[in-house]
């Protein structure tokens, strides 16, 4: 099997000039922004705040588990949601959902608020980011599809370090008033840019005379890409749910600190995604994921390391930084596979792949390794270093031998 032609994925100043000129892109850019920018607000708040209010660890990493074990159930369905009511409705209910209930979490910290307001918002975010996705690859010509996944780890890295950070910041200044009533606000904007998408349903299966991947070839071609993206996720769910309380631990008051961690590796992943881009456009999809997964895993492992030696608090700093790079780089090769392994007529397919790998990892790194806090914060950490080494290890032997099969065979 020879390697995919990919050298449309590396950005390109007037290409994407051109790309965002498409009739529907730019509301369709403006709502993955929101999506992602919704659900960074509050994610690494809530916890804080439960944690801070006297709800234990348990139920701070329950608040991030079960906002994503919904969005993950959400995603499954949202493909049929969108061949039945198409594009702009589903974006538009899923802007209500993920933001409409924020200002709830105002009423306490208790368990029945804080599962039940996160459910809701993790329905809403399932809807968003499938249906986001999905569009913006529909519109994009087949040429350009490359450049469009780039666009949306723009949008999804402006979103982590604009508003990681800005939510730890307000919470810590003004409480979860404003970030909460913030995230309700962007509701309002939602709508107006779902509005603003054309009204077009997804294609048809089997419309670009494909047959529909289902079953086990299905899952054997998704498997790789979604391996590796779950494991740097829960990696990510660690950091984003636990860096917080862990510098509190180690510095007093650590949200300062953790919000601009967090911004860092909102920013590193658009860097890592670039990279990861430019490399593919010489050697194709998956020869950076080596190196996307062994940044990963040093830089939660660095967190861990200075957790346990409360090491000063700006060296947090360079190992967000690292963890950020490499997180991007597995985000861009992981969703470039994606859409590359299904036919046109199952993007929608392999945008809710992509996006239950992520959001499931998130959630599980934030519940199962959650429960590891009992050994204290580095012990999460080191976990889910290990967690990525095994993985990325793993899946890097796989596409290599598949490579060198496919070899042999066109020789």
């Amino acid at each position: 099997m020879a390697k995919p032609d990919v050298s449309d994925s590396a950005p390109h100043p007037a290409a994407e000039e051109k790309l965002l000129s498409t009739p529907g892109m730019i509301p369709a850019f403006v709502l993955v922004l929101l999506a992602f920018g919704g659900w960074a607000l509050l994610l690494p708040v809530i916890p804080l705040h439960v944690v801070r209010s006297g709800g234990g660890d348990v139920l701070a990493g329950a608040a991030t588990g079960v906002f994503m074990g919904v969005t993950v159930l959400t995603q499954v369905f949202t493909p049929k949601f969108m061949r039945r009511f198409g594009y702009r409705l589903v974006l538009g209910v899923g802007a209500v959902l993920l933001s409409g209930p924020a200002a709830l979490y105002l009423l306490g910290a208790n368990a029945p608020v804080i599962l039940g307001v996160s459910g809701v918002r993790g329905a809403g975010f399932g809807l968003l980011t499938v249906a986001g996705s999905a569009l913006v690859a529909e519109l994009a010509p087949a040429s350009k599809l490359g450049r469009a996944t780039s666009l949306i780890g723009l949008a999804v890295g402006i979103a982590e370090a604009g508003f990681l950070p800005t939510g730890l910041y307000t919470y810590e200044h003004f409480g979860v008033i404003v970030p909460a009533l913030t995230a309700t606000a962007l509701a309002v904007v939602g709508i107006g840019a779902a509005m603003r998408v054309p009204t077009i349903f997804p294609a048809p299966l089997g419309s670009d005379h494909a047959a529909e991947v289902r079953g086990l070839a299905l899952a054997g071609r998704l498997a790789p890409a979604m391996l590796i993206m779950i494991s740097v996720a829960m990696a990510f769910g660690v950091i984003s749910t636990f860096l917080p309380p862990t510098l509190d631990d180690v510095a007093g008051s650590g949200a300062g600190v953790a919000g601009l961690a967090l911004a860092l590796v909102g920013a590193m992943v658009v860097a890592g995604r670039t990279a990861a881009g430019a490399r593919a456009d010489k050697f194709g999809p998956g020869d950076y994921i080596p190196v996307g997964m062994a940044a990963a895993a040093l830089g939660v492992a660095g967190i861990g390391a200075l957790a346990l030696a409360h090491a000063p608090t700006w060296m947090f700093l360079i190992a967000a930084v690292i963890f950020g790079f490499g997180f991007g780089a597995i985000q861009n090769e992981s969703l470039m596979g994606a859409f590359q392994r299904l036919p046109k007529s199952q993007l929608g397919t392999a945008s809710a792949g992509w996006n239950i790998s992520f959001d499931s990892g998130t959630g599980l790194g934030a519940i199962v390794l959650g429960l590891f806090a009992f050994a204290g914060y580095p012990t999460m950490f080191f976990i889910a270093a290990g967690i990525c080494v095994v993985i990325g290890t793993a899946v890097t032997l796989y596409w290599r031998r598949v490579a060198a099969n496919a070899r042999r065979t066109d020789g």
